[in-house]
């Protein structure tokens, strides 16, 4: 059989299969690491990911950059974004290099292959964003998701004791913290810091004026601010600044920005700013590690970049909406 005739019946193959589809696009994901929209191509590629992950002796390279690429691709089929990136392989080939450079650059541990799973379903949105942003210069967004999230995770190490094993806290003593009464209190002190107050009493008065108005919106930043503590809780953030509610004010604005643009709300959607809450810790974390030594608080940098992101991406997200 020549390659036209291999190439044709892979095609043919992939019109009639779903799985075969999706063997497809993960296979064009390596390739376009290169720009090659080619299966063959990502094919050979993928295994020279194997073969240099097994020389090093390094086996979980080649893992995270599998899992990841399946877990960015899922999350594109998913949401229903733009197909023919998605074929292609465009949404796949940002989370294959963020799965090789955390599994090189951070130490094995359940927490690296979470972040890792985590970061390939953000690069999805944080891919869909720029490429919006980017298209009235006629520019692709390339490997610019790859290198945000890449230092976004790396700068997330220092405020994350579980992240770096230099210094990592007992994840036991951390879980212990996880109980209802640190939950309560550190959401309702991550509604008063909005206002950059530290009391309880106020943060129960701010969701009291959040629920006159809007129920959705009360319940949504206390969601907020309480998954905020538990991912800092989870990652080992520093009990001092989650006891204060200093992981979980930019959190709140985030929830409450996109519920309130977020038209539709349904699974898809729910999950859609939960990723957004999440994301917005991490950002925090790592402007933190980039912003403390020069005595500069981060303020609610992490909430603005996070929203203009995420709402870029819900713009797409509407107009599929809209046409299904």
């Amino acid at each position: 059989m020549t390659q036209v005739s291999v190439q044709q019946r892979w095609q043919q193959l992939c019109h009639a299969k779903l799985l075969y589809r999706f063997i497809d696009v993960w296979l064009r994901s390596y390739g376009q690491v290169m720009l090659q929209n080619n299966a063959l191509s990502g094919l050979i590629f993928f295994t020279g990911v194997l073969v240099a992950s097994l020389s090093m002796n390094k086996p979980e390279i080649v893992c995270a950059s599998l899992i990841a690429v399946i877990c960015a691709n899922l999350m594109a089929y998913i949401y229903q974004l733009n197909h023919k990136a998605w074929q292609q392989g465009i949404y796949g080939f940002n989370a294959c290099l963020i799965g090789i450079a955390l599994a090189t650059f951070c130490e094995q541990s359940l927490y690296l292959w979470s972040a890792i799973v985590l970061a390939a379903c953000l690069s999805v949105f944080v891919t869909q964003a720029c490429s919006n942003i980017l298209q009235h210069w006629y520019l692709p967004c390339l490997t610019l998701p790859f290198i945000l999230l890449s230092w976004l995770f790396l700068l997330c190490i220092p405020a994350f004791s579980q992240l770096n094993p230099s210094h990592t806290v007992n994840a036991l003593e951390h879980s212990s913290q996880f109980n209802l009464h640190t939950i309560t209190s550190g959401s309702l002190l991550g509604l008063a810091e909005v206002f950059l107050a530290n009391s309880t009493l106020a943060g129960i008065l701010f969701l009291l004026g959040l629920a006159i108005n809007s129920r959705k919106i009360a319940i949504y930043s206390v969601i907020g601010s309480a998954l905020a503590i538990g991912i800092a809780l989870l990652y080992g953030g520093q009990m001092e600044l989650i006891n204060l509610g200093l992981y979980s004010f930019n959190a709140v604005l985030t929830a409450i920005t996109l519920a309130t643009f977020c038209d539709k709300q349904n699974l898809k959607t729910v999950v859609y700013i939960l990723l957004g809450i999440i994301l917005t810790v991490l950002t925090q974390a790592a402007l933190m590690a980039v912003l403390t030594p020069y005595a500069i608080p981060v303020l609610t940098m992490p909430f603005v970049l996070v929203s203009w992101l995420w709402l870029l991406t819900n713009q797409v997200l509407n107009q599929i909406d809209s046409e299904s």
